[in-house]
């Protein structure tokens, strides 16, 4: 079990940014059915699991009856922070109280290496910066050194991007733009306060998919979303709440879903269980998805 742990680690931190950035919309009350708050916290940690494994861009949290949004912002922020930095920019707050149980993302963005020394020339690290001068500042990046990085100084505590530039005779960087990396560097979170039949028809998607147990079979629609795909920058996947499906949903706001989605499919056909949850449909979609050519 450890070796393929250790494999599929491996396997993770060399996974290339996507062409086609995928965004997945969430509903604000994504967890409103538990009734504590580990319940709440194991189903967000599946969630941004999800999201990491299947390289997710951004995630959206749109409005919908009870809102839980700020729960989910805290705790997938928190997932998405990597452990040497949650001193720094993580507060203490009673959402947190449970995220001691969830598993760590793994990411390229959170390495565990602390040593200086093993570090590589053009290795790129997320850090915090602890202090400035006029045109230098100093980043800890998690290792046992603080690394000198030239520019203008950010703000102190703010969260940076920096590449190593040089190791010796102490360490130097320079300051790195998360949209020029060529790896996958974690999710951004948005909350938003439009109705899902506004977001959907925002300018900025090329393909929206809306995920529905009434919708086409994937098998059906596959080779055409496929092509459209291939040629789309900027795809949104849609997943209703426990109790309202995006037709529900979208219906409910005087609109037609047919006429807010390019696609809207079932992921998971012949389901045997009455009910799919939430975080499962997000797995089940976004692997199907994950096996287009990027």
């Amino acid at each position: 079990m450890e070796e393929l742990e250790q494999a599929q680690g491996e396997i993770t931190m060399d996974a290339p940014k996507r062409r086609n950035k995928l965004t997945i919309a969430i509903p604000s009350s994504l967890v409103s059915e538990y009734r504590n708050l580990r319940e709440k916290t194991e189903v967000i940690g599946q969630v941004g699991r999800a999201a990491a494994i299947y390289r997710v861009d951004e995630i959206i949290i749109y409005p919908h009856k009870l809102d839980e949004s700020m729960l989910i912002k805290y705790i997938l922020g928190y997932m998405d922070t990597p452990q040497y930095l949650r001193r720094h920019l993580i507060k203490k707050r009673p959402e947190l109280q449970y995220v001691g149980m969830l598993p760590p993302l793994r990411t390229p963005h959170h390495p565990t290496e602390t040593r200086a020394s093993m570090l590589k020339l053009d290795e790129v690290r997320v850090g915090v910066v602890t202090n400035a001068l006029d045109k230098t500042y100093m980043v800890d990046i998690g290792v046992d050194q603080l690394i000198e990085v030239k520019g203008k100084p950010p703000q102190i505590g703010a969260r940076v991007t920096v590449v190593v530039k040089e190791l010796e005779p102490n360490l130097r960087g320079m300051p790195a733009k998360k949209s020029r990396l060529n790896q996958y560097w974690g999710y951004n979170l948005r909350g938003t306060r439009q109705r899902l039949s506004d977001l959907t028809h925002g300018p900025e998607w090329d393909l929206t998919i809306g995920t529905s147990k009434i919708g086409a079979p994937f098998t059906h629609v596959r080779e055409e979303i496929e092509a459209k795909w291939k040629t789309s920058e900027r795809t949104l996947i849609v997943f209703g709440s426990h109790k309202e499906g995006v037709h529900e949903i979208i219906t409910r706001e005087g609109k037609k879903a047919e006429d807010c989605f390019d696609y809207i499919v079932n992921t998971i056909t012949e389901q045997g269980t009455e009910t799919v949850r939430i975080e499962e449909a997000i797995h089940a979609s976004l692997a199907l998805l994950n096996t287009f050519k990027d």
